[in-house]
């Protein structure tokens, strides 16, 4: 049976692996429960972001960490927006111009990280809609 890593968000992907190699040396653990538990009772010593504190401590995450320390894990990728219009994607926002092949547009690096900035451009053009590259690209795959 083929485990595949666990996708996690970037702030518990640098605060896990960045925990993990700690409590390792520290702590001297390397099974999965333990290894939550102990990274869990740190948590409880120190002050952490609030996002993260509330991440962590919603149980089905916790059973992601424990998968991630089953299976391995890497970071979410970085969200990227772009522009569509039927079914031509948007590969140079200066000009407004757009191309059928969805390879050209991720190259041209024309997409936004923030959702806000694409939904700018759409409001400017009049047309278009605002699509999770990450997803389009999947579904091209």
């Amino acid at each position: 049976m083929k485990y595949e890593k666990v996708k996690l968000p970037k702030i518990i992907f640098d605060w896990l692996d960045n925990e993990i190699k700690q409590a390792t040396m520290r702590l001297n653990v390397a099974q999965p429960f333990t290894t939550i538990a102990a990274i869990l009772n740190e948590m409880n010593k120190k002050t952490f972001d609030s996002d993260l504190f509330w991440w962590i401590n919603l149980p089905a995450n916790q059973w992601k960490l424990i998968d991630a320390l089953r299976c391995g894990y890497e970071a979410e990728p970085e969200p990227r927006w772009a522009i569509k219009a039927g079914n031509c994607y948007m590969y140079d926002s200066d000009s407004w111009t757009f191309t059928t092949i969805l390879n050209l547009a991720i190259k041209s690096r024309c997409w936004w990280v923030e959702k806000k900035d694409a939904l700018n451009i759409i409001t400017s053009m009049g047309f278009g809609e605002v699509v999770d590259l990450n997803k389009e690209v999947e579904a091209d795959d």
